[in-house]
């Protein structure tokens, strides 16, 4: 059985569900993970990074491209399959000004080529962004869209398509403890369709953040990064954002509960 996560820049998979893909690696099934970009214009945060070695374009993506290849080795994964397109940006100023970035390119263009994927591995779960993009970067909404027309879509294509399609959320009260709108960015908690207890997998979570040396720093400032993701090494929510077939009860025990 093959999972496929579609995420958009090098580190997103190990904040948002790295406990989750971590352990579905670990017991034995073929996780995939589809980065649209590199990061190219992600901030450097660890000080013994020069950011003018790695200037933000190029050289910062083939950093960040690195670091996301260890993160996933620690976690299990494939490698990771890159779509090329550029890193928009952050905050929202910033990537309406960067026209060649992933938020600017073209819908139809993007799902098309996330269905090629699909069609190739024959995922039978997908996971991806939510409408909000976790916390509204652009980028992740875009990529949102594209994921979700190729969900459906592949019921046109494909004789075994998806059967669910997944989006790492996160509860109002978790958002509470954030810098973000909890009303804005969090679920309420009866939306969930499953919540993981990851704890098992918190010392592989760690070292697959600490891995995205450049935007999560030195391994002593981790506890700040505790402070501004709380629960990271703790818990991982999901609502369904697409589901075929029969779902066997709400909340779910586990992801592929049903699935034969």
């Amino acid at each position: 059985m093959r999972i496929l996560a579609i995420f958009a820049h090098p580190d997103d998979e190990s904040f948002f569900c790295g406990g989750t893909l971590a352990h579905y690696a670990a017991q034995g099934l073929e996780v995939y993970l589809i980065s649209a970009t590199r990061g190219e214009q992600g901030e450097i945060r660890h000080p013994a990074i020069d950011p003018e070695r790695y200037p933000k374009g190029a050289a910062r993506g083939a950093l960040r491209e690195a670091e996301l290849r260890a993160a996933c080795a620690i976690l299990g994964l494939r490698p990771p399959i890159f779509l090329g397109y550029q890193d928009s940006g952050y905050p929202l100023a910033a990537a309406r000004a960067n026209p060649k970035g992933l938020m600017h390119q073209d819908l139809g263009l993007l799902e098309e080529e996330l269905l090629q994927h699909i069609v190739r591995l024959q995922p039978r779960v997908l996971i991806g962004f939510d409408p909000q993009g976790y916390y509204g970067h652009p980028d992740h909404i875009h990529l949102h869209r594209a994921t979700l027309g190729a969900f459906w879509r592949a019921g046109n294509v494909m004789e075994a398509p998806p059967e669910r399609l997944f989006f790492p959320v996160r509860p109002v009260e978790r958002v509470a403890q954030t810098q973000f709108d909890p009303l804005r960015y969090g679920v309420a908690a009866n939306s969930v369709a499953l919540c993981r207890d990851v704890r098992p997998y918190a010392e592989t979570i760690r070292r697959a953040l600490l891995a995205h040396r450049s935007q999560v720093g030195p391994e002593e400032d981790f506890p700040k990064v505790l402070e501004a993701w709380p629960g990271v090494l703790e818990e991982e929510c999901f609502v369904l954002g697409g589901l075929r077939g029969r779902c066997p009860r709400m909340p779910l025990g586990d992801l592929l509960e049903g699935l034969e």
